[in-house]
């Protein structure tokens, strides 16, 4: 379970003009939105900026506000490209005893045997959708694509998991597949097809 530590402060402004003012002081307003009242916050911008790399949907991050800790995920953030810094974050608070749905990465692991025959691997999904507790949040889901023949898939209900994850992904949803590169199919189709035995008379 992949988990980091932010530093924020109680945010006593929330009208536009003040949110303004906190951006121009180097804050990024956010909301703790969840458990109870929502909490509005300001995290350093330089602060996330360096753990922004290491966080994904999976991520839980506990926010130090004062004197009260939020374990959290990111719900959502608005980002703007022309000036590089975040405008605003939305985190949601966990219930350690409430199961939480969020996209968890897939991680593909060996090399399928298809590739070995020409194939090439070609991913659909690069992340499925779960339901679990808190403390059962996986950084990423490992799944092994080594058996994974020439003309083959992988479907989500494919993927291993324990019966304490609820996949919410449609069981059909194609996740892989090894096809045939061009090359490949042009040799199959330029193949001559084997002579017929001939019959000797008599």
């Amino acid at each position: 379970m992949g988990e980091l530590v932010l530093q924020a402060k109680l945010r006593e402004l929330t009208k536009k003009e003040a949110c303004g003012r906190y951006r121009r002081d180097g804050f990024i307003p956010a909301v703790i939105y969840g458990q109870g009242k929502n909490v509005n916050i300001l995290i350093h911008n330089l602060d996330f900026i360096k753990a922004y790399p290491k966080l994904s949907r999976a991520t839980i991050i506990t926010l130090k506000v004062d004197n009260t800790d939020y374990s959290v995920l990111i719900k959502d953030y608005e980002k703007s490209y022309l000036k590089d810094r975040f405008v605003h974050i939305d985190f949601y608070e966990l219930n350690p005893n409430k199961p939480v749905t969020l996209n968890i990465p897939l991680e593909f692991i060996g090399t399928p045997a298809g590739i070995r025959d020409g194939g090439i691997f070609e991913k659909h999904l690069i992340k499925i959708e779960v339901a679990c507790l808190p403390k059962d949040i996986l950084p990423a889901i490992k799944v092994n694509v080594a058996d994974l023949k020439l003309n083959s898939s992988l479907h989500v209900k494919d993927i291993e998991l324990d019966k304490k994850y609820k996949v919410i992904s449609h069981a059909d949803e194609v996740v892989v597949t090894i096809t045939a590169s061009q090359k490949e199919e042009a040799a199959q189709e330029t193949t001559p097809a084997p002579a017929a035995a001939k019959t000797e008379k008599k």
